[in-house]
């Protein structure tokens, strides 16, 4: 199967018009057309259908990038890694992020790597986790910060830290803590009108056994994947969401949202570096993995009461068999 075609399907995938991927490319339109095409009879399967408004992917065609993209990423990633420089790095680097990361250091990272790696372009996604995951397990993204990765034989992970959960309310709200410093204990959540994501996500999972094991019924009344709007309809009042501080901090310093840590037992949700397992990591992707290292121990200094930094070699964490007790932690 040539390469190129499968490259061509991609962009053409991507733009979702054969117009737009001919220019992007740099091909005309109907040579674009024949090597897709010749790929479909190579495959015995339609691969594309019209649509008003372009061209989108057949059930077959999913299933055949979802299997071929990370091969297609290796190769063409193959010559750039062994052209590298020993002292420098340069070339596309694609970082998942969640909000959690993003808000910690997302933009100091950018800002670093821009000054030490001048050649280096990095292209960050922002999603929950669970999305980050998926796209890392395809090959979308080269490296990524995940909540509670899980195991998989495609996937290596490395412990990073962990941030403390905290009750984000509407503003002008009573909290249900007067002391900004003072935590909320979990079972004052029960009944608590909650906008929280879907269980896909760690962040969610995470709350949801510290409850469980708590014996606190929490009332999810929204579940919403996109942090944005479930932070709006945390505004307009409808709701609360839990949230590690260090996503929020900006917002509550303008006084657009209220937020109380929780506790007895804390919640923390354990930051994780995750890379594809079946590809040596290229020494710009070494680089990043180094600066995102050091930007997490900025972040805890910044935030103590929030952000701990993992030890450098984390024990697997144990499930607590007994129901917990007040000061206790619960980490997914």
């Amino acid at each position: 199967m040539d390469l190129k075609k499968l490259e061509y399907l991609l962009h053409v995938a991507e733009y979702g018009s054969f117009t737009k991927a001919a220019a992007v490319i740099g091909i005309a339109q109907p040579a674009l057309g024949r090597q897709v095409q010749k790929l479909e009879a190579e495959c015995g399967v339609r691969l594309l259908y019209r649509h008003g408004r372009g061209v989108a992917l057949t059930p077959e065609g999913e299933t055949l990038l979802e299997r071929v993209r990370p091969l297609v990423h290796q190769l063409q990633h193959a010559a750039l890694d062994l052209h590298e420089e020993s002292a420098a790095a340069s070339g596309p680097i694609t970082l998942g992020l969640t909000p959690t990361a993003g808000s910690l250091f997302g933009l100091a990272l950018l800002k670093t790597l821009r000054l030490r790696f001048p050649k280096l372009r990095v292209n960050i996604v922002e999603a929950y986790s669970g999305y980050v995951h998926e796209w890392l397990t395809n090959g979308r993204v080269d490296l990524a910060i995940l909540h509670d990765a899980r195991r998989s034989q495609h996937i290596l992970v490395e412990p990073l830290g962990a941030a403390r959960l905290s009750l984000v309310s509407p503003p002008g709200t009573k909290p249900l803590v007067q002391a900004p410093s003072a935590a909320v204990a979990l079972k004052k959540l029960a009944g608590v009108p909650l906008v929280l994501p879907t269980r896909n996500h760690g962040l969610r999972r995470a709350l949801d056994y510290a409850a469980s094991r708590a014996g606190v019924h929490l009332d999810v009344q929204y579940e919403i994947d996109t942090i944005s709007l479930a932070l709006d309809v945390v505004r307009d009042g409808l709701a609360h969401t839990v949230l590690p501080y260090t996503a929020v901090e900006a917002l509550e310093r303008r006084g657009e949202l209220i937020s109380r840590r929780l506790g007895a037992p804390e919640v923390e949700i354990r930051l994780m570096m995750g890379r594809a397992a079946n590809r040596p990591p290229s020494r710009a992707i070494q680089f990043v993995e180094a600066e995102i290292r050091n930007q997490v121990k900025l972040a805890a200094k910044r935030f103590p009461l929030y952000l701990t930094v993992a030890a450098e070699e984390a024990p697997k964490p144990a499930r607590a068999a007994k129901r917990p007790k007040a000061g206790q932690t619960f980490r997914a």
